[in-house]
């Protein structure tokens, strides 16, 4: 399904169908004596790119917990580091919906490098799962609203 086309110029990113698109560039502070991304930095990365990702759809986490109460946590995640990225690259990460349940969601993202002669080279895969919690931590069912505007965006594998 393609995501509403009102959304694609969004300043946060934009959607390549139901898929969310989000530049990164590597600054000095990402990476380590080497020049090379730190490893934890992708993690950084891909959590921008799912609220960025969240903006585009009209949900900000502030609100979420003022208006609804609750908030996304990151119940677990699976990297896999395939190649390095470097100070100066141009990167973007894609973030996939995969799955949507009562209080969680799963989600591929991809950090990939886009490189001069117009290919693609895919750096990280990542795995992650969120769940919705209260402020008491508790499981939250994902808000309507919320639950609607992601659903357009689920893909079956």
């Amino acid at each position: 399904m393609q995501a509403d086309s009102g959304i694609q110029n969004c300043p946060s990113g934009w959607f390549a169908g139901t898929c969310h698109v989000f530049p990164v560039r590597v600054y000095y502070e990402d990476t380590d004596a080497a020049g090379i991304v730190y490893y934890a930095n992708y993690l950084k990365f891909a959590e921008r790119a799912r609220t960025e990702m969240m903006r585009c759809l009209g949900t900000e986490h502030q609100s979420l917990m003022e208006e609804a109460g609750i908030a996304f946590v990151v119940r677990s995640c699976h990297a896999e580091y395939l190649q390095p990225a470097r100070l100066d690259e141009a990167l973007v990460v894609r973030t996939q919906i995969r799955e949507l349940r009562g209080a969680s969601m799963r989600a591929s993202q991809f950090v990939i490098r886009q490189e001069s002669d117009g290919t693609e080279t895919n750096l990280v895969e990542l795995v992650i799962r969120l769940a919705c919690m209260s402020g008491d931590l508790k499981p939250a069912r994902l808000p309507g609203a919320v639950r609607k505007s992601l659903g357009n965006l689920v893909e079956e594998q």
